[in-house]
């Protein structure tokens, strides 16, 4: 039960430790599937639209009496009659014309509108077309960032008290991680029943700040808060000391324990228990295997022998 409730822990860690810009990543996702998928709808509706506007009905054919259009009235009027513009005739023609050409300036007035709204729409489109690209192309530069980090914290698993009995560690002067491995049984289940073997054995908390168990997990031994007492042979006051479950003179560790040893130093830099220009050590004598595989690490500067 005790297991299986460290799993469950565990489990809700991985789910809540990711980084900002793994969620940062995450929401450019969403954001970018949601203006792809409105940029489809308006495409649809720039299309109808279009096709609605070939079909507008003229405004010039509204005008028209039943009997035809006063255009084609003409009337000859002598000189001498004394007519003028306010003879009922002529007055319903020059009213016509002045209907005639008020109408077509709506209609020009309303033509103006529809084009300006067109213009408007498409730019809409074409801006929302440009911030799409742009964040796909922002997704493929970006580095991928995102890492998943297992880390059981100290008061979940071990029953040591570190209150008063350890030397607090000053983040500010952490610059320099040590990896090196525990030289004993490894564990890929029941991970917490070794790590109180290993603290029977040495009678006190581990030596080291973290550890990386065969399950893919970090427990937090001292943690970022005191310095490890692992040996005297290295600056314990500036540095971090994290070791790997298990032998591996020979065989290196997992990849699934690399990773999480590198989302470690990345948690450690989030948090800034771990200064951005570090150093990299592998420390220990027989700790063969671990050094060719972590040579190859960014800020990797060699390997430490300890008496």
């Amino acid at each position: 039960l005790c297991t299986c409730g460290l799993r469950s822990i565990s489990k809700s860690y991985a789910y809540q430790e990711q980084s900002g810009l793994d969620k940062l990543c995450h929401l450019a996702n969403q954001l970018h599937t949601f203006i792809l998928a409105k940029l489809h709808h308006m495409l649809f509706a720039l299309y109808f639209y279009a096709i609605a506007l070939h079909h507008v009905p003229s405004d010039d054919s509204a005008s028209t009496f039943t009997g035809g259009s006063f255009d084609d009235v003409y009337i000859r009027v002598a000189e001498d009659s004394g007519v003028n513009e306010s003879t009922p005739l002529l007055r319903a023609v020059y009213s016509s014309n002045t209907s005639s050409s008020s109408t077509s300036q709506a209609s020009s007035l309303r033509k103006d509108c529809l084009n300006w709204r067109s213009v408007g729409l498409l730019a809409m489109c074409a801006s929302a077309l440009a911030l799409a690209t742009y964040l796909l192309w922002r997704q493929t530069q970006l580095p991928d960032f995102g890492y998943r980090l297992s880390l059981i914290e100290h008061d979940i698993w071990s029953d040591m008290d570190l209150q008063g009995r350890g030397t607090l560690l000053d983040p500010l002067k952490v610059v320099t991680v040590f990896f090196t491995h525990t030289a004993s049984e490894g564990c890929h289940e029941d991970c917490p029943e070794m790590l109180h073997k290993l603290q029977r054995s040495h009678q006190e908390e581990l030596p080291y700040n973290f550890l990386i168990t065969g399950d893919c997990q970090a427990f937090e031994a001292r943690g970022w808060g005191y310095e490890s007492s692992f040996s005297k042979g290295i600056p314990l006051s500036s540095s971090l000391v994290i070791a790997f479950v298990g032998n591996f003179q020979r065989i290196p560790p997992s990849n699934c324990q690399l990773n999480v040893a590198q989302a470690l130093l990345l948690e450690s830099l989030k948090r800034r228990r771990l200064q951005p220009d570090y150093q990299l050590f592998v420390v220990g004598n027989d700790a063969e295997a671990v050094q060719q595989e972590l040579k190859f690490w960014p800020r990797y500067s060699g390997h430490r022998r300890v008496k």
